[in-house]
């Protein structure tokens, strides 16, 4: 299934997909956040992505300078990256409409912007009524939609 969201990205041997992946954390992480690293390096593995170059502001507030997410704007300005892995909007700013602004500049400059899947899903106790998603499908379902766009609408 994950092969079919990116039938417009180029994986053979004469061409491959530029990813990166971003990460911040406040307070400072003594570890640098690898189990994050780990799960975005998996992730971008499940896909069938090469490894992702990883962007990381440690210990930094998301209101102040992040001199991490600025280099990794200026470099998808350029071009440099068609696939961007994130744990989640958060990343870019603790609050909602900034976050948001920060994917949707990202994702004009033609770089497409996936997180990471939950680590955990909850196991369901009998059936699941009619009609209703859990809130990490209904998510999960407006991503495979945004993927979609993304890859049906990317110039080339």
């Amino acid at each position: 299934m994950a092969e079919e969201e990116f039938v417009d990205l180029d994986i053979t041997e004469r061409g491959t997909v530029r990813i990166a992946g971003y990460l911040r954390c406040f307070p400072f992480d003594t570890w640098a956040m690898e189990p994050h690293r780990v799960a975005l390096r998996r992730y971008a593995g499940e896909l069938g992505l090469p490894e992702p170059s990883i962007y990381l502001d440690n210990g930094l507030r998301s209101r102040g300078p992040l001199p991490g997410l600025e280099r990794l704007m200026d470099v998808v300005a350029c071009g440099i990256y068609d696939v961007l892995l994130i744990p989640g909007p958060f990343v870019f700013s603790v609050h909602d409409l900034e976050a948001s602004a920060s994917v949707r500049r990202i994702t004009g400059f033609g770089c497409m912007v996936l997180e990471l899947p939950p680590l955990h899903v909850p196991r369901r106790c009998g059936p699941e009524p009619p009609g209703l998603m859990a809130p990490s499908s209904a998510c999960a379902a407006d991503d495979a939609k945004a993927r979609q766009r993304l890859a049906r609408d990317r110039p080339g």
